[in-house]
């Protein structure tokens, strides 16, 4: 019999850094799809669809990064362990408190969103509020890094606790005090008469109808609506807002009153 040598297959060798140059393409990627966008966002002519394609494009290259993210951070960063079978009871805590933290506080933000929507200055309190909580997830995680920084040893548990803790605080800090500033509001209710600047839908299967304002700080505000009223006002028409002092110190709309002529 006749043996066939067969050449040994040799295993692609992966690339030093390989990732991290993806990331850095995927970037580039982004910031070229950037410019058409600036230059011809704005545009209601001819040219008004050139952002289109380069949006999409630029998405999906996000979309790439963030379905990597945690590869491009064990590229950066390497963990001390790739994979742990068995992990310590507090380790293993934290990876399942941090899932459940990140999936509660988004279901907390979505009933609350409509709320910041009907506040004045609803988006600086959202921001406010958000990077509070960043701070806050900064602290806890100096704190674990002190006292139980095993938890950042294995990568996937690392990866989660750190999207959990740090996305997950700043929704839970952003839609609590949403809910603290208008719960806890003022029972004097007081009335002021605006003029609306533009009104709009969004959506497509629940359409969300609303309308923008200026107020007394020279700042435009949006506001949701029933479709109702929406139907009843005009651009350039005026409306009547009803508004409680938040606890926080934030007015918020709770009355959307027709003004007849």
């Amino acid at each position: 019999m006749i043996k066939r040598k067969y050449p040994i297959s040799k295993k692609k060798k992966i690339e030093p850094f390989g990732m991290r140059k993806e990331f850095y393409k995927r970037l580039l990627y982004i910031a070229l799809c950037i410019i058409p966008i600036v230059v011809f966002g704005n545009d209601k002519g001819t040219f008004r669809l050139v952002p289109l394609p380069f949006f999409l494009i630029g998405m999906y290259n996000l979309l790439l990064i963030v379905s990597f993210s945690q590869l491009i951070i064990d590229d950066f960063f390497p963990p001390k362990i790739a994979f742990e079978k068995v992990a310590k009871p507090f380790d293993k805590f934290m990876y399942y408190f941090s899932s459940a933290l990140f999936f509660g506080s988004l279901v907390f933000l979505i009933f609350e969103i409509r709320k910041i929507d009907n506040t004045i200055n609803g988006t600086q309190l959202f921001w406010r509020a958000g990077f509070a909580g960043i701070a806050l997830a900064i602290l806890v995680t100096i704190i674990l890094k002190i006292t139980n920084p095993s938890v950042y040893f294995e990568s996937k548990r690392r990866y989660v606790v750190h999207f959990g803790l740090f996305v997950g605080l700043f929704l839970l800090t952003a839609a609590t005090t949403s809910f603290i500033n208008h719960f806890y509001a003022s029972t004097t209710k007081s009335c002021k008469n605006y003029t609306i600047l533009e009104k709009g839908t969004s959506g497509s299967r629940k359409r969300e109808h609303f309308i923008h304002i200026i107020t007394e700080n020279n700042t435009k505000e949006r506001f949701s609506i029933k479709k109702a009223l929406y139907e009843e006002l005009t651009q350039g028409g005026k409306i009547e807002l009803c508004m409680i002092k938040g606890k926080l110190g934030y007015d918020y709309v709770t009355e959307f009153n027709t003004i007849k002529n």
